[in-house]
């Protein structure tokens, strides 16, 4: 039998709690191995269970998400996906759940309704997360505290973040899109040499034939659904010229260390053969080698940041 994937869950209500493991135990491929109602019972319990990976609520008791996500990363990092009201893809809230380590997010439905569109995301992002290595995501120890009111709990910030799969666009001058520590992932941009349109995917494997149903629903998981899809997108902004691209990531991270073609530059081959096939030039790339890179595009600018703590930030 395959080897399950080990979840902790951690929410302060108990009938989320329970929502969520007799919703994601339908899938035979993950075990429920605990559940916690705040950070403190979690980091005591990781020690434990010793879980593949978290799904975390942002509003507890004594201890709230990313105050947990700070105090573990530092010493034990796991792959962690936030479960928050408070997480779109543009709160401040997303931002620093990333900032501490986080690598991706889904918003609580607001009814009953949405339950079954939220499992069947976390059945994937789940299975997207016990892949990653998450040894580059160690973070200094903060302290953190929630905005005590819910205005500003609610506040948005001029960043979209794209969790692991997610491909966004933006014509929105100054707005930016961004990726957290890229390991074995390729992040994408695409820039349309009029209107300040950029487009930006997280692509996390090489081909959609591994997982048609998967691609999609979520068509920037793959190499080569994430090309057509981007630029489909950016041709619906209004983008009626040519379309260039930039790429980084790809490194060979601990999970493929040993595999002389691992991952991240199957990732990267993969992209680059559709990138062609789809008419895009790429105009410069920062791939491979062993770190992590936090990538963000600018919408009215044709260029990326990238950032590694020991290297700083650098441009291409």
């Amino acid at each position: 039998m395959p080897k399950k994937i080990k979840v902790l869950l951690v929410d302060d209500q108990a009938i989320i709690l329970d929502i969520l493991e007799k919703g994601l135990k339908q899938d035979p491929a993950i075990e429920i191995v605990g559940k916690a109602t705040d950070g403190y019972l979690a980091l005591n319990m990781v020690r434990r269970v010793r879980p593949d990976v978290i799904l975390l609520d942002m509003e507890m008791p004594r201890m709230n998400g990313i105050q947990f996500l700070h105090n573990l990363m530092p010493v034990n990092p796991i792959p962690t996906i936030v479960l928050s009201a408070l997480t779109a893809k543009n709160s401040k809230i997303t931002n620093d759940a990333f900032e501490a380590g986080a690598v991706d997010f889904e918003p609580k439905p607001s009814g009953a309704r949405g339950l079954n569109d939220m499992l069947e995301q976390l059945w994937t992002k789940i299975k997207m997360a016990a892949t990653q290595d998450v040894n580059h995501l160690k973070k200094k120890k903060k302290s953190y505290t929630l905005p005590s009111s819910h205005l500003d709990r609610a506040a948005k910030t001029d960043k979209v973040i794209l969790g692991m799969g997610a491909l966004d666009v933006s014509n929105n001058p100054g707005q930016h899109l961004k990726i957290y520590a890229l390991g074995s992932c390729i992040g994408l941009a695409l820039f349309c040499q009029t209107g300040g349109i950029v487009g930006l995917a997280h692509v996390v494997l090489p081909q959609s034939t591994t997982d048609i149903e998967k691609s999609k629903k979520m068509p920037g998981y793959f190499a080569d659904t994430a090309v057509p899809e981007l630029i489909s997108k950016m041709r619906d902004l209004g983008c009626n010229t040519k379309i260039f691209a930039k790429i980084a990531g790809g490194a060979k991270t601990n999970v493929d260390i040993g595999d002389f073609f691992g991952v991240g530059q199957r990732n990267a081959v993969s992209v680059k053969a559709s990138l062609l096939k789809n008419g895009v030039k790429i105009l410069s790339q920062d791939v491979g080698d062993t770190y992590s890179r936090t990538m963000t595009v600018t919408a009215g600018k044709a260029k990326v940041e990238l950032y590694y703590p020991d290297k700083g930030s650098w441009m291409i």
